[in-house]
């Protein structure tokens, strides 16, 4: 029943898309966002070829796979602008959406399986790494978390899962603990040799340097994942500029990135993040970034494999159109000045009708 009820919901997305396709909508609004020199910035985590999708423990919302990433890349250099988070400047129109790529974490696959595509095409990317996980095996919780999960409940769908780390993510780092604790993990961080073959490890730091000499951007994540909002400010603090530090350290140049570890972020937090000496930060709140965002709370849009591909499940360009493009424009951020002509508000009109129809089965 959960699976008729998913593809239910997937032809729904689908046809809503082609409706929005078929009508101008999307092209529409990348027009608008054009004209208004806005960016579009991209969050990925995990770029997994075939046999890693089959042993990893990380969810399906951070994960795409290496074919779809492929003409995901393909696209993106093609019919848009990808520049980097260090030159991207909003504010000027353009002739195509400008468009900018980052990964968080620091996987061991961007290297692996991201970098190969990213090179052949050359296609600029910001990776936002932790310091201290580097070269470990499973340093997140929530992979360790399914792990546990998974011993006792190994034909759960993932959404389960979701569930339930969403929860958790809400907690303080010590009450994370705690639940690993009470699935049976180890209430200290569990590290690992970075020899292991498990899918789930992040990048060595000799593979940090050698992509930083190829022109991959490194920014900070803060040191050990760390949600800013959820710590205190001296703590906070510390996690700011040990990693800044480290970073600078191993890369001989400035660090001056930051990714809020879940998007998660605060006036407080903000501040502290600008007097550590950061020029651009990015959140995971979905818009587009105008010439009036914050350059310390940039919006980015979510790229998984499952907002991406269409019913054939290989990559879709309208899907990507509407996870990216249209969503962006359609956020508070990125609102823009209505057109009073009589085409657009008809074009308006029809949108919201059908939008009013086919929202309840797609969420």
């Amino acid at each position: 029943m959960k699976a008729v009820t998913s593809y239910l919901r997937l032809l729904a997305r689908c046809a809503w898309v082609q409706i929005l396709s078929w009508t101008g909508a999307l092209r529409w609004a990348e027009q608008n966002l054009r004209e208004r020199g806005a960016i579009v910035a991209l969050t990925l985590h995990r770029v997994l070829d075939d046999v890693s999708l089959r042993s990893t423990n990380s969810l399906p919302g951070i994960i795409i796979r290496e074919r779809t990433f492929a003409e995901l890349v393909r696209y993106i250099c093609e019919r848009h602008e990808p520049v980097s988070l260090a030159e991207a400047t909003p504010g000027s129109a353009s002739q195509a959406i400008r468009i900018v790529t980052t990964f968080d974490d620091g996987w061991r696959d961007n290297y692996t399986t991201a970098l190969p595509i990213v090179q052949a095409w050359r296609l600029p990317i910001t990776i936002f790494v932790c310091p201290a996980l580097v070269e470990q095996q499973e340093p997140f919780w929530p992979e360790r978390a399914v792990a546990l999960l998974r011993t006792t409940e190994p034909d759960a769908a993932a959404d389960k899962f979701l569930r339930v780390i969403d929860e958790v993510k809400k907690c303080t780092a010590e009450e994370k603990r705690a639940f690993l604790e009470s699935l049976g993990g180890s209430s200290a961080d569990r590290t690992f040799p970075a020899a292991s073959s498990s899918a789930d490890r992040t990048l060595l730091w000799s593979e940090i340097v050698e992509m930083g000499r190829a022109g991959v951007c490194f920014g900070s994540h803060t040191d050990t994942h760390q949600i800013l909002t959820t710590i205190s400010a001296e703590q906070a603090r510390e996690e700011l500029s040990r990693s800044k530090a480290k970073l600078e350290q191993v890369l001989h140049t400035a660090c001056n990135h930051f990714a809020y570890p879940n998007g998660n972020w605060s006036a407080e937090t903000r501040a502290l993040v600008q007097d550590a000496g950061f020029s651009k930060a990015v959140t995971t709140e979905r818009g587009a970034w105008t010439a009036a965002a914050d350059p310390l709370a940039i919006p980015r849009s979510n790229v998984s494999e499952s907002n991406v591909v269409g019913l054939s499940g290989r990559f879709w360009p309208a899907m990507f159109q509407y996870t990216v493009i249209w969503k962006a424009w359609r956020t508070k951020q990125a609102r823009l000045s209505p057109s009073n002509t009589p085409t657009n508000a008809r074009r308006k009109a029809l949108y919201r009708k059908v939008s009013a129809i086919f929202a309840p089965i797609m969420h």
